[in-house]
């Protein structure tokens, strides 16, 4: 008989060398991986690696807890006899009184499912678009289960936003929460944590929370996921994201550090819904620039996107017909210069990147989230809620569709006097580009709540 014997956030095989072999080769399959661009790797080349993550350890006979649901199933399919034990120690971890109820939230039904789902599980990840209240549904969590947490981030502008929606929520000064990150050590019950820092800690500093939850999880580098959740002595770990997905294939490392997901709506379902707004994505057509065979990426970027006259000219004449018509439009830019010739030329917009001061960037923002106007930025890709944005221009490009799906979800927020928005892209005729367009246009089809309209002008 195998033993499977699970104890914190790792599980153990234990048994006869032969039966535990023989379910080694069943279940490792399914936590290996190769990642994405593998082949290029210099060590795949040398023949030091077969291309194959594998989050099985054969020397210990160990995986991360996250696969426990699926290796019990892959034993009963295959009818191997085993015994589960769970020896995790229970730990009580002081927290102090928080409300009955968060404060002027009323859950809407597929919030309060959602939290449900996910207290039915010590591990999960809850997966729902940008603008439908995942910051919402992770601090009635937290109120329920009233035990200490630990939220990890990964932008500075995330770490304000979750101080300030949790202050208002558990109606508590913006102090009496941690914050882990700019040089800040400051352990509480509750406390905002960026990766980027507490990855560079001892595990230990974050041993006394009972629950450790991880925003925008998929966006999060994986590897720094899985090592901190390896490492957790959380009872409970949990993930948040609008994008269920990865564009470098280690979407296992994920499941492992965090488990399936416990709630999984896509953006229509939302549309539908009437939870977000209803988009119409207008394609811009440019015309068409030929570069050599040979050209790099970088060149054709260069000239294509940043530095071509004719394209920022028609970004500038769709920003104008928009903001005309009393509409808040943000343009995306993915460099600086792109956004200072933009901004050259749209002179009344608010220019932000991230080599602004956190102060400067929230002032910018928060001017332009009370008064409309146009923003251009690097930095709104996500983690940044302004509701009353109407239009979103991508003069940016682009393939991931993790990045595409964050960046549309900035403008989907639904108000009282927003129920329609527009989405502007282009549709680039250039060597790499056109590719990329082509992408972009796919994942708006692929959404039955878009409608797409293809023209020369917008």
């Amino acid at each position: 008989m195998i033993q499977v014997l699970a104890a914190g956030n790792k599980v153990w095989l234990r048994g006869p060398s032969k039966e535990v072999r023989d379910a080694e080769t069943l279940i490792e399959p399914a936590m290996s991986f190769q990642p994405q661009g593998y082949e290029y790797s210099e060590k795949y080349k040398s023949g030091d690696w077969d291309g194959w993550v594998r989050l099985y350890r054969r020397y210990d006979h160990a995986f991360p807890r996250g696969f426990l649901s699926d290796v019990l199933e892959l034993l009963e399919l295959n009818g191997t006899d085993y015994k589960y034990t769970d020896e995790t120690e229970p730990m009580v971890f002081p927290m102090p009184a928080l409300p009955g109820a968060l404060q002027g939230i009323t859950l809407r039904p597929y919030q309060d499912e959602a939290v449900a789902k996910t207290l039915a599980v010590r591990q999960g990840m809850v997966a729902l678009p940008t603008g439908t209240g995942k910051t919402t549904i992770a601090a009635e969590i937290i109120r329920r289960l009233h035990t200490t947490t630990v939220i990890f981030v990964h932008k500075q502008e995330l770490a304000t936003q979750w101080i300030e929606a949790l202050s208002i929520m558990f109606n508590a000064h913006p102090k009496s929460f941690g914050l882990v990150g700019w040089g800040i050590l400051d352990m509480k019950p509750i406390t905002i944590a960026m990766v980027q820092s507490s990855s560079k800690l001892p595990p230990e500093m974050f041993k006394n929370f009972g629950v450790t939850i991880f925003d925008e999880c998929h966006h999060v580098s994986a590897d720094t996921v899985y090592d901190l959740a390896e490492h957790s002595r959380s009872a409970r770990l949990y993930g948040l994201s609008a994008t269920p997905y990865r564009a470098d294939g280690k979407d296992l490392m994920l499941k492992g550090a965090l488990g399936g997901f416990t709630i999984k709506l896509d953006v229509s379902d939302m549309v539908a819904a009437g939870y977000l707004a209803h988009p119409t994505i207008y394609i811009a057509g440019v015309p068409p620039m030929t570069f050599p065979r040979r050209a790099k990426f970088a060149d054709v970027y260069r000239q294509y996107i940043v530095d071509n006259g004719v394209r920022n000219k028609l970004i500038t004449d769709i920003v104008k017909h928009w903001s005309s018509k009393g509409k808040s439009v943000y343009v995306h830019v993915k460099q600086i210069r792109h956004g200072e010739l933009l901004h050259q030329a749209l002179p009344d917009s608010f220019w932000i990147h991230g080599k602004h001061k956190l102060g400067v960037r929230r002032a910018a923002i928060d001017n332009y989230a009370k008064n409309g106007g146009v923003m251009i930025s690097t930095l709104l890709g996500e983690g940044v809620d302004i509701p009353s944005m109407d239009v979103l221009v991508l003069a940016c490009g682009g393939v991931s569709e993790v990045f595409v799906r964050q960046l549309i979800g900035r403008v989907l927020r639904i108000t009282a006097e927003k129920k329609e928005v527009a989405i502007i892209d282009f549709n680039d005729l250039a060597r790499h580009l056109a590719e990329h367009s082509e992408t972009r246009q796919r994942i708006y089809n692929s959404e039955r709540a878009f409608k797409v309209v293809r023209q020369n002008s917008v």
